[in-house]
């Protein structure tokens, strides 16, 4: 029995991408491998997993206690943990696993140990939570979604072993309404997490240098109250009221409809171990650009130019050339990126399935 450990409790709203690659993971797994997802999420709707969550085995838990993962953990031959600093959904079953029998262990580290994230708290939990794993004596395999990923993370589990598999990806396009620049405006948007990480505040410090028809969206759940007081501040500083607009919360339903209002995604990120941000864009056939921030380099050999260093001019410049492009042109760009969001999905399958068969 593989069990799946799902900490998020509002999947729609504060985690929907680990929850969109847990499952889709298990889609994979279903033919071959006996699973169940253990989770206290009980709302999937207007999720990524809303119509696919019924064909799993999903085990509901109060809470995630010693107790309740005990036995969870004593019948499984994988315990997958997807997350790091939580202590109940994390620490909790590294806890647990010292006093069950004998496992493999499988830790995601879904962009948490990314060098840009790391403090001296978080050193000292990692240094604790990497010797009781020691301490367990199970066999411990690290997750990261790209090699990129691996070795831009801090180096505390370089001693246990390793395994590489990107999320899966819907593989699907949509077909949005013709969209024709309006000429009094380009809308930039952001759609994702308000969070530091996210580097929103690049955009906002371009906008003066930028022309006045290009106003900037914002979209997303803020995942750090202080940070969204932090940009509210800015565009007052800057007097870009008008011109720079959070739009709020969106749910997973409603993407398509937010991208048929964006000329161009934006996501200038300081670090990301995957972003669905990114091809969500492209499945909605919405030009990107994004920062080297994402493990994604790879993408300019299919469309020169997407992903870019975060520095101002090169994204001035970027941003002013695609406000001019015409709609045809721009087309022809989104092809790249559509063969490169291909590339990357056929590779996944065969990624995950290799490395839980290492695992069993």
């Amino acid at each position: 029995m593989i069990s799946v450990l799902l900490p998020y409790t509002k999947p729609g709203v504060e985690a929907g991408g680990p929850l969109q690659s847990i499952v889709r993971i298990c889609e994979y797994l279903e033919k071959e491998y006996d699973y169940q997802i253990v989770t206290k999420c009980n709302n999937f709707k207007n999720t990524a997993v809303e119509y696919t969550e019924a064909r799993h085995k999903v085990l509901l838990l109060p809470k995630f206690t010693f107790r309740e993962l005990l036995p969870i953990i004593n019948k499984s031959s994988v315990v997958w943990i997807n997350s790091i600093y939580s202590v109940p959904f994390s620490f909790m079953p590294l806890v647990t696993l010292l006093f069950s029998k004998r496992t493999t262990v499988l830790i995601s580290a879904r962009g948490q140990l990314l060098q840009g994230s790391i403090n001296f708290k978080k050193k000292i939990y990692l240094q604790i939570y990497s010797f009781l794993l020691k301490v367990s004596r199970n066999r411990v395999y690290l997750h990261y979604s790209t090699e990129e990923e691996k070795e831009k993370s801090y180096p505390i589990f370089k001693d246990f072993d390793s395994l590489m598999f990107a999320n899966p990806l819907n593989n699907k396009f949509t077909n949005p309404s013709i969209k024709t620049h309006n000429k009094n405006r380009y809308v930039l948007g952001y759609l994702g997490r308000i969070s530091p990480i996210k580097n929103i505040e690049f955009i906002i410090q371009l906008m003066p240098k930028l022309p006045a028809h290009i106003v900037f969206h914002i979209y997303g759940v803020v995942a750090d109250i202080e940070y969204e007081k932090k940009l509210k501040k800015r565009i007052y500083q800057l007097g870009l009221q008008d011109r720079v607009v959070c739009k709020g919360a969106y749910a997973y339903n409603e993407i398509n409809a937010c991208y048929n209002e964006v000329d161009l995604a934006v996501i200038p990120s300081k670090s990301e171990n995957f972003c669905y941000s990114f091809f969500e864009a492209i499945e909605n056939k919405t030009p990107i650009i994004a920062s080297n921030g994402l493990p994604w380099n790879m993408a300019n050999t299919f469309q020169e130019e997407t992903i870019l260093p975060l520095k101002s001019d090169v994204w001035i410049a970027k941003i002013v050339e695609l406000s001019l492009t015409s709609d045809k042109i721009n087309t022809k760009k989104q092809g790249g990126l559509e063969q490169f969001y291909k590339f990357v999905a056929s590779s996944v399958k065969e990624d995950t399935l290799q490395s839980f068969k290492t695992l069993t």
